[in-house]
C-alpha cells in the first residue's frame, strides 16, 4: 500500500508539473485588445515579443562536469519547447518578434557545421515554419559579440545574417511602422564617434550601419505610430524604478565582458530625437522593467513621453524565477469612403501586456525536492517498522515451540496410558473398533464421492489464489495482481536492502512517465 500509494502520487505530480502546468499557467494570459470595445472598420495585428531565449551549449557552464552539462542542456531545452508549444497553441499570434540573444554562444569561434547545427537546434525548439507565422529577429551581444575579445568569432555577423536576416530593418504591421535597430552595432559605432570627438550631426556614419539606418529612417515623415525594437535598453537615471513586476533590483548603467547594460546617454537621445517612437521594446536585462522617457517633441500618437518595456527572458536559465514574454496588439482603422481620416473617438492603437511562464526552478526546489525527502523518509520508516515487527514475531516463536512440545508430550503420555488400559482390559489394536471413551471424537471428512471437488478461494496482497480438490488430487490456481510486490520472505529482508528495493519500485513508474512526456515534447 505504501509503495503503490507513492507511485500513484508521483505519477500525478509528474504529469501535472511536466505537462499540464504550462497550459494552466498561461490560461489567464490574454491579448490586451479583447478588453476593448469593438470599433467599426478596425483591424488588429497581434504580435508576440520574445526576449533572450539564449539556448545554451557545452560552453555555457565551463566549470560543470560533462554529465551536468548534458543534463542542464536537456532540461533547459525541454522547458523552452514546452513553453513555446503552450504559448503558440494558446495565443496563436499573427507575428513573432525575437529581441536578440537567440543563442548563448552564437558569437563564439566554431566551425560552420557546428554553427549550422546550433542554429538548427534553435529553429527546432521554436518551430514556426509549419505555422506560417511571419517572424522577425534582432541581433544581441551573444549573437554578434560586443567588443574585440579574441574568443569572439570574426564570422559571427555573417553567420547571423545568413540564418536570421538583416541586422537593421523596418516593416509595417497593422498600419504601424516597426523599426528593428542593431543596438550592438550602434554601441560599437557610438564608441568610435565619441573617441573621435564627433557629434551625431556631423558624424560620417558607416554605410549600412545602425546610425546610418536611423538617419535614413528619420528623413521619412511617418504618419503612423513608430514601434522601436532594440536589444539593449535605453539609458535612464540612476536607480530608476522598474515597477512592481520586476523580481529584483533595477537596470543600471555599466558594462563588462561582452555586454553593456544600457545604451549611452548620447545614443539614447539620438534615437528618441530622430525617431520619436510611440513605444519601445528592449531585452538583454532578462527581467521586466517599465520606464517612460521624455521626448524632445510630440510623437505621432501625440504624446511627449514614450514607454519602454524591457521584456522578461523566455528561458528558465537567465537568473529569474518567472520567465515570460510580451503581447502587443496593434489596432488600425480602415477608412471609409465618407471619412478618410481616422475616427476621432478611436481606441488606443498600441496595447501591450506581460505574460509569465511557470517557475520551473521553483517546481524543482519547492515541489520535487520536498516530495523526494517525504518519500524517502516514508519508505525508511516503513522498512524500520517492518523489520521491528518481524523481530518481535521471531521472539514469540520459542514460546510457541515450547507450547507445542508440551502438548506433544502430553499427547504421547495419553497415548501410552491408553495402550496400558487396553492391555489391562485384554484388548488389542486390531480388535479395537470402537472409539476410546476417554478421547474426543475424531474429525471426519464429509460423505461424498471419492473424486468430488471442493474449491476454496484465498486472497493475498500480491495475488488471487484458489485451492481445490479434483480427481483425488489437491490443485491450486494463482493470479498475480499488476503493480503488486511479492511479499515472500519480506520480513527476512534487512532495512537497507528493503529500503533500496522500495525506492526503486517507487521511482521507476514516474521516471518512465517523465521520459515519455519528454519524448513527446521533443518530437511534437
Amino acid at each position: 500500500m505504501v509503495v503503490n500509494g507513492l507511485r500513484a502520487a508521483w505519477i500525478i505530480v509528474v504529469l501535472w508539473y511536466e505537462v499540464y502546468t504550462f497550459d494552466h499557467v498561461l490560461r489567464p494570459c490574454q491579448w490586451p485588445d479583447i478588453h476593448q470595445s469593438n470599433t467599426p472598420n478596425s483591424r488588429i495585428a497581434r504580435v508576440l515579443v520574445v526576449a533572450d531565449p539564449q539556448i545554451i551549449d557545452y560552453r555555457s557552464y565551463p566549470t560543470r562536469g560533462p554529465l551536468l552539462k548534458v543534463l542542464g542542456q536537456f532540461i533547459i531545452d525541454l522547458n523552452l519547447r514546452r513553453s513555446w508549444r503552450s504559448t503558440i497553441s494558446h495565443l496563436q499570434p499573427h507575428v513573432v518578434v525575437f529581441l536578440g540573444d537567440l543563442m548563448d554562444n552564437g558569437r563564439a569561434t566554431m566551425s560552420n557545421s557546428e554553427y549550422n547545427a546550433y542554429a538548427a537546434r534553435f529553429f527546432d525548439i521554436f518551430k514556426m515554419e509549419e505555422l506560417s507565422i511571419p517572424t522577425f529577429f534582432l541581433p544581441g551581444n551573444h549573437d554578434l559579440g560586443l567588443g574585440d575579445a579574441v574568443s569572439f568569432s570574426l564570422e559571427a555577423a555573417t553567420r547571423y545574417t545568413s540564418h536570421f536576416g538583416p541586422r537593421n530593418h523596418k516593416t509595417t504591421i497593422g498600419n504601424h511602422t516597426i523599426l528593428f535597430i542593431d543596438a550592438v552595432g550602434l554601441l560599437e559605432e557610438d564608441v568610435v564617434r565619441a573617441d573621435r570627438g564627433y557629434s551625431y550631426d556631423n558624424w560620417p556614419a558607416v554605410a549600412g550601419g545602425s546610425i546610418d539606418f536611423v538617419k535614413r529612417s528619420a528623413t521619412n515623415e511617418y504618419a503612423s505610430p513608430i514601434v522601436l525594437f532594440t536589444h539593449i535598453p535605453l539609458a535612464r537615471p540612476l536607480d530608476t524604478d522598474c515597477g512592481p513586476l520586476r523580481e529584483r533590483g533595477t537596470i543600471r548603467q555599466g558594462y563588462g565582458f561582452g555586454y553593456q547594460n544600457t545604451l549611452s546617454d548620447e545614443a539614447s537621445q539620438f534615437l528618441l530625437g530622430s525617431l520619436g517612437p510611440s513605444l519601445i521594446f528592449s531585452g538583454d536585462d532578462h527581467d521586466y522593467c517599465e520606464y517612460s522617457h521624455p521626448l524632445p517633441f510630440q510623437s505621432a500618437s501625440g504624446s511627449t513621453t514614450v514607454r519602454e518595456i524591457t521584456v522578461k527572458s523566455f528561458s528558465m536559465a537567465m537568473g529569474i524565477r518567472r520567465p515570460g514574454f510580451q503581447l502587443l496588439s496593434l489596432t488600425s482603422i480602415v477608412p471609409s469612403i465618407e471619412n478618410l481620416t481616422q475616427l476621432p473617438n478611436s481606441p488606443p492603437s498600441l496595447l501591450d501586456t506581460p505574460c509569465f511562464l511557470p517557475d520551473q526552478l521553483g517546481i524543482y526546489l519547492s515541489v520535487y525536492l520536498p516530495f523526494i525527502v517525504l518519500s524517502v523518509l516514508s519508505l525508511l520508516a516503513f522498512n524500520i517498522h517492518r523489520v521491528t515487527r518481524g523481530n518481535q514475531q521471531t521472539q514469540r516463536r520459542p514460546e510457541i515451540s515450547s507450547r507445542v512440545s508440551h502438548s506433544e508430550h502430553s499427547f504421547s503420555r495419553a497415548t501410552s496410558d491408553r495402550e496400558l488400559s487396553r492391555r489391562w482390559l485384554g484388548q488389542s489394536n486390531t480388535e479395537d473398533t470402537d472409539e476410546d471413551p476417554f478421547l474426543p471424537l475424531p474429525v471426519t471428512k464429509l460423505a461424498g464421492s471419492r473424486h468430488s471437488s471442493k474449491i476454496r478461494g484465498r486472497f493475498s496482497s500480491s495475488s488471487h489464489s484458489w485451492s481445490f480438490c479434483l480427481l483425488g488430487r489437491r490443485r491450486r490456481i494463482s493470479l498475480s495482481l499488476p503493480c503488486s510486490r511479492v511479499n515472500r520472505g519480506v520480513h527476512e529482508v534487512g532495512v537497507l536492502r528493503g529500503f533500496l528495493r522500495d525506492v526503486l519500485d517507487v521511482a521507476w513508474p514516474p521516471l518512465l512517465v517523465f521520459c515519455v512526456a519528454a519524448w513527446w515534447a521533443m518530437h511534437s
